[in-house]
This record gives structure tokens, sequence and C-alpha cells, in this order.
């Protein structure tokens, strides 16, 4: 495969990254953007691209040079065929394009293909176990239903609590009124601004509340518990899938670590690689004919960026 270029994103609810190596593995360059989540429809094309740009201009190479570059795009909000078909149409300028979850790209990253499970812990959450050549998913339906354990469930319940305090059926904790501070006191402005907002500007309320929880807050204390007894179920349904391991992803994890039950510790394992690292493997796979296990590839034509 010499020659060869193979470019690997990463997009969740709050950025998207990209990395960029030859084909022999060194790195060429990476990139930063805005969220990357599929559901969020242009904004989230938009973000990938910029990260894609980003990463091409580190390395030296022109938007001339796009058509040599095999990429693999794990990204939130795919699980569904529609969303990521939307995806897959969108206008890539690459030589190939495989588009997955970011928990199936996490996977790959932490184990290389071999058994294991990953559980996502950011501002979205999503569990996957890949057990005897089988792909079970464990939450990841996104934050209108489910994102248990996650920076967005942590700041939503977070803000639910601190309007109860404010109308007297919970105690008005220094969190509490630090986070109606954010809204002047005005449960109408709350509900103006969730009307408008997503996943990530919740998962900002997420340090808040980890801060506040370590010094003992009443409020704070009880929504990282909420989030520990999620998370702590989904890694439970994790083994009990058959995976020997469970790789912590997402900048939820080391907070919430101390919370989790003891038990349940062992079990859990820093990932090899990131999910950067694992959609790009799933380039080379998607080139070499191995494919994902399901739809998710195209061969675009289009010239440059």
């Amino acid at each position: 495969m010499a020659g060869l270029l193979f470019l690997g994103g990463d997009g969740g609810g709050t950025n998207t990254r990209a990395r960029l190596r030859d084909a022999g593995g060194n790195l060429l360059g990476e990139g930063f953007a805005g969220p990357g989540n599929a559901r969020l429809g242009d904004a989230a094309y938009a973000s990938v691209l910029s990260a894609c740009r980003q990463a091409m201009g580190a390395a030296g190479i022109s938007e001339g040079e796009a058509r040599s570059i095999h990429a693999g795009f794990g990204l939130a909000g795919t699980q569904q065929d529609p969303d990521r078909t939307a995806m897959l149409d969108r206008a890539w300028p690459f030589a190939s394009v495989m588009i997955d979850t970011d928990a199936y790209t996490s996977y790959l990253g932490a184990f290389g293909g071999a058994d294991g499970a990953i559980l996502i812990l950011g501002t979205g959450s999503g569990g996957l176990a890949c057990v005897g050549g089988r792909r079970l998913n464990v939450g990841g339906w996104g934050a209108d239903v489910a994102d248990e354990g996650s920076g967005m469930a942590i700041g939503r319940l977070a803000i639910r609590r601190s309007l109860w305090a404010l109308e007297g059926m919970a105690p008005l904790t220094p969190l509490a009124r630090r986070i109606l501070a954010a809204f002047d006191n005005s449960p109408p402005n709350v509900v103006i601004w969730a009307g408008n907002a997503i996943p990530g500007d919740y998962a900002r309320f997420a340090p808040w509340v980890f801060e506040a929880a370590d010094a003992g807050d009443e409020l704070g204390v009880g929504v990282i518990r909420a989030a520990a007894a999620d998370a702590a179920m989904l890694i439970r349904r994790l083994l009990e899938l058959g995976a020997p391991q469970v790789a912590m992803i997402g900048s939820i994890f080391p907070p919430l670590l101390k919370w989790l039950p003891a038990d349940l510790v062992p079990g859990l394992v820093r990932p090899a690689a990131d999910a950067m690292e694992g959609a790009i493997l799933m380039a080379r796979r998607g080139l070499e004919g191995q494919g994902t296990g399901r739809p998710g590839s195209r061969r675009p034509s289009l010239p440059g960026v």
C-alpha cells in the first residue's frame, strides 16, 4: 500500500478529532473541530471536514491530494441506518470513506479487533462488546432516550434538581445556587435555553457537579451517585455478554471512577489506542475488503476538499 494515506476521525457531541498517517503508520498531522454527532446534520459534516482539513494542512498535503486518502470515521449518532447513510452520502473528497459508530472505532482502537468491550462516558454514552465475532450494543441510543452516565445526563439532572431546589422540593445547596445563577434564577430562562441546547451544552455543567460532589454538596453527590449507578449497570451488562475487559473511554470516566462499585474496577482497563487509531484501522480494513460487518463505505469521485 505504498503511497497510500489513511485518515481516522472521531466525532462526538462536543468535538471532532482527525489524524492522518501514511501507509507505514507514520503520523503526518492532526486536526480538531466542533461537534461531530451525525444527527447534527450539516454542522457535523462541517466539523468533520474542518478537522480533516487541519490534519491535511499540518501534513502539508494539498487539496488535490485528498483523493489519495482512505478515510474512516467513527461518529456518534450513526447507530441508525438513515443517519449513517446521510453522512455517507455527503460530498466526501477522499478515495474511500467508511463510517461506523464512535463506539466501534473506540473498540478497534482499544483492542485491535480482539475480544473486548468499551464504554464511552463523554458528552454522551454508549457501550459495545465484540465477542466471538459478534457485535453487541449496550446503550448508545442518544440524548433523547439514553446517554446514561454521560456528561449530558449529569448536567441535565443537575439543572432539573436545581429547579426543584428553587421551588422548595430539594435543598438549595451551593451547587444549586451556582447553576440557577447561570440562568439569572429564572426557570423560564432555563426553558428558553433548553429549547436550543445540544448535548454538549448540558455537559458543560458536569465539571461543576463533580467539583461540588467532591466537596460534599448534597445535590452534587446525589447526581454523581445516579450517574455512577447508570454506568455500573452498563459495565455489568458488558461483562455479562462475555467481554473479558471493559476499556474506559471519555472525559467522564476519570472523575467517576472512584464513585463506581469496587467489584467492577478489576474489569476496567485503559484502551491500547484511541478511536482515531481505530478509525484508521477501519479504513485499512475497508481497503483490504474486510469491512466492518455492516454497510458503511463509498468511493466518492469529487476532486479536492
